[in-house]
């Protein structure tokens, strides 16, 4: 019965390509991500945050992220080194986007950065003079508010309402810089 035991227990550490103990310790697979993480990017590029060109090298230094995971995973499972390799450069990489903060949480720009974002990509956008002089208006009523909010205890409501008037103005200079 001991034998027994033992032989259902390796079966299921290899049926799980995990030790009992470490069951749902597994990292993401890193080539799983591959899809959100240029997504993220693009954003980024789209947004100003980044450069094109510093925005293909996140790109491509992804990919050889893909790779090393595939070279740790030859034998079949991540052993704790390898993962804390893996997540310490998944980190380094999100860092390199600067759309998340150290802990991972999404909407680390303040609304003062973001602001300062959509100024720069008017003033250095190919729009007419009255589309540009538009969005400063816009930008200026923003600054305006977000100063406003700074200096009282907003609400959840007010903190949206910003957030989707910032969002408005970053998706409509990203569409019309597309063009």
């Amino acid at each position: 019965s001991e034998l027994a035991e033992r032989y259902n227990a390796l079966t299921q550490i290899l049926t799980n390509q995990t030790y009992g103990d470490e069951e749902g310790m597994q990292s993401p697979n890193v080539a799983e991500g591959q899809s959100e993480f240029i997504a993220r990017v693009d954003a980024s590029i789209a947004a100003r945050r980044l450069t094109r060109v510093a925005g293909n090298r996140l790109k491509a230094d992804y990919r050889l992220l893909t790779q090393t995971e595939a070279s740790y995973l030859r034998d079949g499972i991540l052993n704790e080194r390898e993962r804390d390799d893996l997540d310490a450069r998944l980190d380094a990489l999100d860092a390199r986007v600067g759309d998340t903060d150290y802990n991972g949480n999404n909407n680390s720009l303040t609304p003062r950065a973001r602001l300062s974002a959509i100024a720069h990509a008017i003033t250095s956008s190919n729009l007419s003079a009255t589309v540009q002089a538009q969005l400063r208006v816009e930008h200026g009523d923003l600054s305006y508010l977000e100063a406003a909010y700074a200096r009282l205890s907003t609400t959840a409501d007010d903190r949206r309402y910003l957030e989707n008037r910032l969002s408005d103005l970053e998706r409509r200079l990203q569409i019309r810089t597309r063009y």
